[in-house]
């Protein structure tokens, strides 16, 4: 094939004009055979270039390479003050000097005091840093949450722990103030206070459900920026300075991506900015997927949720509760950087608030594990004569002993979870055991009386 220099030979091996046009766009006043030939120089497009093309190409790229750098870098030729000149025209503009970072000194440290840890809440809920809640839908987050504003602004005990008094800012974007006027007097009447005395000491409510919440929104670069709300927010708890600020729930004020890794750690990294400024803590509420319910984890999107926060909270039924109509709830501390982990609250729907469950004793603790390991033995035996096998394996559908038991008629309301720690203890104990059998391809296990 000849080669040949002219435009519409490169337009018929394929050149595009969306990309020819940006070429266009980075240096204003180039032709567009001059940027057609870039493209084709670029797009390794040179076997149909001649030499005296590939020389043209690469003096043009060198020309743009130059233009960039004159505008990136102004600076140019050093003179007496040691910054350079730029070959423009002109004045030269004022010089920008960089200033290095300046590391922390901690030499005077050995005299002062070691600060300590500023808790909203001991070993749960650290200020100037933010706190995940997460709960399934109607478990009860709001009122927990504002059970907890209550006790800052009235210096009340939450739950065995006295949370550290002052105000207590509530951003609701799930209920109105009707509910929140519904909610709040169940409240009142558990601690015996008047509306006035939650106002007089420092609670601050704002209902914005079925408003504009969002807080947080990402840009056309998908970053995420503080809306106009957060502004007014930030400049508010600025002045107010309250011990808690609660924001319910993510999924209102968040409009970026909850799987998204940056986007979320950008999100967290704002309401981490409006903690530090108010020296407050902020307590986030948010919702679990349906494999953090199934999981026990209370997650939801992405990991950098639990990694971002400083501490996270798991509230959720009951785990040994075989319904909701009980009202047993358990809040358990999933992660505290500060603090120790593993906590877990126990408390009871009454009269529209929550209420610590009494701790049993640790005799009463070992007659209800002794209860229900007889009661386990008893059922065992008895199915067991009756030809029934059972697996140890929780995977199993229908022969995991702690499922069939919780379901049987005798089994005197005792759940599953029960069940299923009477079994690992009777197994310490040597009192059942696991016995396999089948080839070693395909061994089967089952439990046995010893």
């Amino acid at each position: 094939m000849t080669k040949t220099t002219s435009s519409s030979r490169l337009g018929w091996i394929g050149a595009d004009r969306n990309d020819i046009a940006r070429i266009q766009q980075e240096a204003p006043g180039l032709a567009f055979e001059q940027a057609e030939l870039l493209h084709q120089y670029r797009y390794g497009r040179t076997l149909y270039l001649c030499e005296s093309e590939l020389r043209a190409a690469e003096a043009l790229e060198s020309r743009l390479a130059e233009a960039k750098a004159a505008t990136a870098i102004p600076l140019r030729r050093t003179n007496g003050d040691g910054y350079e000149r730029s070959e423009r025209s002109g004045p030269a503009p004022e010089p920008t000097k960089i200033e290095p970072l300046t590391p922390l000194d901690i030499s005077n440290w050995d005299d002062d005091d070691v600060p300590q840890r500023d808790w909203a809440v001991r070993d749960r809920i650290i200020r100037r840093a933010v706190t995940l809640l997460s709960g399934e839908g109607g478990v009860g987050k709001s009122i927990l949450t504002l059970q907890l504003a209550c006790a800052h602004a009235l210096a009340r005990d939450w739950f065995m722990s006295l949370p550290a008094p002052g105000s207590a800012f509530y951003l609701d974007a799930e209920d109105d103030e009707p509910e929140l006027h519904f909610r709040l007097n169940d409240i009142r009447d558990h601690f015996g206070v008047t509306f006035k005395d939650l106002y007089d000491g420092g609670l601050h409510l704002m209902p914005l459900a079925g408003k504009d919440a969002l807080l947080g929104v990402p840009d056309r670069g998908g970053i995420i920026r503080p809306t106009p709300l957060f502004e007014r927010l930030l400049l508010a708890a600025t002045i107010i300075q309250p011990v808690l600020i609660v924001v319910n729930s993510a999924a209102d004020v968040f409009a970026g991506n909850e799987n998204s890794r940056t986007q979320v750690r950008q999100f967290i990294g704002l309401l981490r900015h409006l903690a530090i400024t108010a020296n407050a803590a902020v307590l986030l509420a948010s919702h679990p997927s349906l494999t953090g319910i199934s999981t026990d984890s209370g997650l939801s999107g992405s990991t950098a949720w639990n990694n971002s926060v400083r501490s996270r909270l798991f509230f959720k039924t009951a785990s040994d509760s075989d319904d909701d109509r009980t009202g047993e709830r358990e809040l358990i501390v999933r992660k505290s950087n500060y603090g120790p982990t593993g906590e877990v609250v126990r408390m009871v729907w009454r009269n529209g608030v929550f209420v610590p469950v009494a701790t049993p004793s640790s005799m009463e603790r070992a007659a209800a594990e002794r209860t229900a390991e007889d009661l386990f033995m008893k059922l065992f035996d008895l199915m067991t004569c009756q030809g029934q096998m059972f697996s140890p394996h929780a995977t199993s559908p229908i022969n995991y002993p702690p499922r069939r038991f919780a379901k049987h008629r005798d089994a005197n309301r005792t759940s599953e979870a029960a069940f299923a720690d009477a079994m690992q203890r009777l197994l310490d104990a040597g009192t059942i055991r696991v016995e396999t059998s089948g080839p070693p391809s395909k061994p089967r296990a089952r439990l046995v009386r010893t």
